[in-house]
């Protein structure tokens, strides 16, 4: 027997690319531009994953005792205050999705909670030009700067005078050097992931944005689909989440967040 997911009303389900969900809201961008995989091959930067794929036999199962409990991804952000990205009108989401990977991974280890600023990592990698570009792009950043608070450049300013020495030191204990890579269109490893309890940044070349994948949904009928967050604030979707159907929902990019490095703490963030 099937299990079924309860989804919100106000949770818009994204069937084939054609429903107005998938349009950003007055004044938002997207930005995702796809990656080269000639320039950034798999496994080049992030451990190319190589772990089991759960047999979809068992994912009812898994989702269900996901549900029951509240163990999702989505249910451990709302419990620890992660909130939904804004990217405003920057062409960063490519940016924004492993960035709240990063905010997720710091509260899930009882690290002080805080907003990270998309357009530290967007608008420092594209030389302060508001240009779309591709997850491992922000990974490369991420690993070796980290990002910078909210508080010290806020979300959607491109603008070099927030680019001090001061915000980049004191902010490369938000690096991260565990990450990996996907195979693209592979839906199961992507589902395996997220019935492991691990948010994935994820691409999508139909949609020209990026998004952070964090519950497996089933359908019901055998049929299932992912819940996303995107980094269009609160007000849209469901707390910013809606949900992709399988067809929709394999990657043209995708990258999960591995461990948190252990000195988190060592600059004081």
């Amino acid at each position: 027997m099937y299990h079924k997911s309860e989804i919100s009303p106000d949770e818009p389900i994204i069937f084939d690319g054609n429903e107005p969900a998938v349009n950003p809201p007055e004044g938002m961008g997207k930005g995702f531009s796809g990656r080269d995989f000639d320039a950034y091959p798999l496994g080049s930067l992030a451990k190319q994953a190589d772990s089991a794929v759960i047999p979809r036999s068992e994912w009812d199962h898994i989702i269900l005792s996901m549900e029951k409990a509240k163990t999702r991804p989505s249910d451990y952000a709302n419990f620890l205050n992660v909130e939904c990205l804004n990217q405003g009108s920057t062409n960063y989401s490519w940016a924004s999705a492993p960035i709240y990977c990063v905010m997720f991974a710091r509260a899930a280890s009882g690290l002080r909670n805080i907003t990270l600023s998309t357009a530290s990592v967007g608008a420092t990698v594209k030389h302060f030009k508001n240009e779309p570009g591709c997850i491992i792009e922000a990974i490369e950043h991420i690993f070796e700067f980290g990002a910078v608070s909210n508080e010290n450049w806020p979300q959607n300013e491109i603008e070099m005078s927030y680019n001090v020495a001061s915000n980049i030191s004191s902010f490369r204990g938000t690096r991260v050097v565990d990450w990996y890579d996907l195979a693209p269109g592979n839906f199961d490893q992507l589902m395996t992931h997220l019935l492991k309890r691990i948010p994935v940044a994820v691409g999508y070349n139909w949609w020209s944005h990026a998004v952070v994948a964090a519950d497996p949904v089933a359908f019901g009928d055998g049929k299932y689909g992912i819940r996303v967050r995107s980094s269009w604030g609160n007000n849209y979707g469901d707390n910013g989440y809606i949900i992709l159907t399988e067809n929709q929902a394999s990657p043209d990019e995708a990258i999960a967040i591995g461990s948190p490095t252990a000195n988190f703490d060592q600059f004081g963030v």
